[in-house]
Order: C-alpha cells, then sequence, then structure tokens
C-alpha cells in the first residue's frame, strides 16, 4: 500500500518546517528595534543578522558568565567578529548589567 502521490511532498514539507522552527520564525528587525543583549533570548538574538541558533546560544553563555557592560563586548564570542558588529551596532544596545549582590555593611558600636 502506497501513500497518495500529493501527501508525501506534504509531509516533506511539514517535516522540513518541524526540523527548523527557528529558522521558519526569524523575522528581521523593525525600524529603530534593538536587541539587548543582555536580556534578550536566544530567538531575539536570532533576528540579528548572522546569527544562528549557535551563536545566539554562545551569546547568552558568555553574558551569564560576565554581562556585557558594553555592546561592543560581544566580540568576544567565537565567530562574532569587529566587522560584523560594525554591521549590527545600531540593532544592538547593553541595558544595565544585572547588580552584584551587596553585602551588608558591618554595624558601627555606639560610643
Amino acid at each position: 500500500m502506497s501513500a497518495p502521490r500529493g501527501l508525501l511532498p506534504l509531509l516533506g514539507l511539514l517535516a522540513l518546517l518541524v526540523a527548523t522552527p527557528a529558522w521558519a520564525e526569524k523575522k528581521p528587525l523593525g525600524p529603530g528595534e534593538r536587541v539587548d543583549l543582555n536580556t534578550a533570548t536566544s530567538a531575539e538574538l536570532m533576528r540579528l543578522p548572522g546569527v544562528g541558533r549557535k551563536k545566539a546560544e554562545a551569546i547568552v553563555a558568555s553574558r551569564d558568565k560576565r554581562p556585557f557592560r558594553k555592546a561592543e563586548e560581544v566580540t568576544r564570542v567565537k565567530g562574532l567578529s569587529p566587522a560584523w558588529y560594525a554591521r549590527v551596532k545600531g540593532m544592538v544596545t547593553v541595558g544595565e548589567a544585572p547588580a552584584a549582590p551587596r553585602t551588608p555593611e558591618p554595624a558601627r558600636a555606639a560610643r
């Protein structure tokens, strides 16, 4: 028993879409829209030109170790060159890095 002729191409297309959901969802940034390198999800980072799943995950891993203080620090991520940054610098921003936990000051003795 074989599948109907029209069903095979449809199944192939469906398999392609399931295999690459991020690619199917990727849409370019709108005018004036920016991505915050310290807070964006992998999917949001993938909206940047030249950033796929692996580079987006590398950006997230890098910022988890040490948040970005300046947007150009993203070039410390392997595969993101200064030339790439020059193309996207108007599309990225760096919000405030998460604050380091404060240690309470020791109580002063009353005199």
